[in-house]
């Protein structure tokens, strides 16, 4: 398990080099300009701009200015935001927490409620729930999340009033003050993740409970509750802990959409603004970040795997 988990990490090492070089690749490639956003409406010559581009930076050749980079961001530079005049990892440490638990929230919905339904449904396969499942399922993955949010937003927030519409409170404003306003947009967030986890879960279930070793613990005598959660959801976790890891590194991309729709202050709410202002810095700081966590969360999967089949180690 030990050699596993070391070739995971080792390999980990170029992942994140390639990850550096295709952020600032395709931030370069965004059109639009920082110098535009800085100058804003002003009457400013051109001998200015081009003032404000040497000191920036770029008027040298990508290629340069790449080198000049990478050497920084590897150990976690990258520099100060043209806007907010502050280091990146301090705005992105500020603004993170909001995203964390966006996702950690949305991911606990999604496995509390799509793990157990995709199970019932393969037990009970033709049955009323499954029906129902799949239908959940189907809708939940059809309909896109930002407006669902809107809808949620007319519907709990402005015509019954029971939670806020936007905005974000922190712990220190009590619990419920920061609950309240982080359900929303967990529900717009969770739905098609939970339809995507039923289906997974379904699909691994029912061919984990057609093979031989299944009908022999049956015949064994053991209770289906056994079976079912000893036997069968064991081997069925390898393909589920994947799909899994992939709604969460989808909930981190999600995020950008739903924390806009719901003016939360988070990363991805960070990102928008930091695209539109052409904030190089704070643009590659953040999708690096979020890149990051997934990638992480990609390892933590692939360890898990080894968990749950150890022919995989070998």
């Amino acid at each position: 398990m030990f050699e596993y988990a070391l070739r995971r990490i080792i390999s980990f090492i170029p992942t994140i080099f390639i990850t550096l070089t295709l952020i600032f690749f395709i931030t370069r490639m965004v059109p639009g300009s920082p110098i535009s956003s800085l100058v804003g409406h002003q009457a400013v010559s051109a001998e200015q701009i081009d003032a404000i581009t040497r000191d920036l930076g770029l008027d040298r050749p990508i290629l340069v200015q790449y080198l000049e980079w990478l050497p920084h961001v590897l150990i976690g530079d990258f520099g100060n935001s043209l806007f907010y005049k502050q280091p990146i990892i301090e705005v992105v440490a500020e603004r993170f927490p909001v995203t964390l638990y966006l996702t950690v929230f949305s991911m606990i919905v999604t496995i509390s409620i799509g793990m157990p339904l995709g199970i019932y449904a393969a037990i009970r396969r033709g049955g009323a729930v499954d029906y129902a499942s799949n239908a959940f399922s189907s809708i939940g993955m059809a309909m896109p999340s930002f407006w669902l949010g809107f809808l949620l937003i007319i519907v709990f927030a402005v015509s019954l009033g029971w939670l806020p519409a936007s905005g974000y409170r922190s712990p220190d404003f009590g619990i419920w003050n920061w609950l309240s306003r982080l359900i929303l947009p967990v529900i717009a967030q969770s739905l098609a993740q939970i339809g995507l986890v039923v289906r997974m879960t379904r699909a691994s279930m029912i061919e984990v409970m057609g093979q031989e070793y299944i009908t022999m613990a049956r015949a064994k005598g053991l209770s289906e509750t056994r079976v079912v959660l000893k036997h069968a959801l064991k081997n069925a976790m390898t393909q589920i802990t994947t799909v899994i890891g992939l709604t969460f590194a989808l909930g981190l991309g999600g995020s950008v959409i739903i924390e806009n729709v719901f003016a939360l202050p988070g990363l991805g709410q960070l990102i928008t603004i930091a695209a539109i202002r052409r904030d190089y810095s704070m643009l590659e700081g953040g999708i690096f970040y979020l890149t990051l966590v997934a990638l992480v969360v990609n390892l933590i999967v692939d360890l898990a795997y080894a968990y749950f089949n150890p022919r995989i180690r070998y």
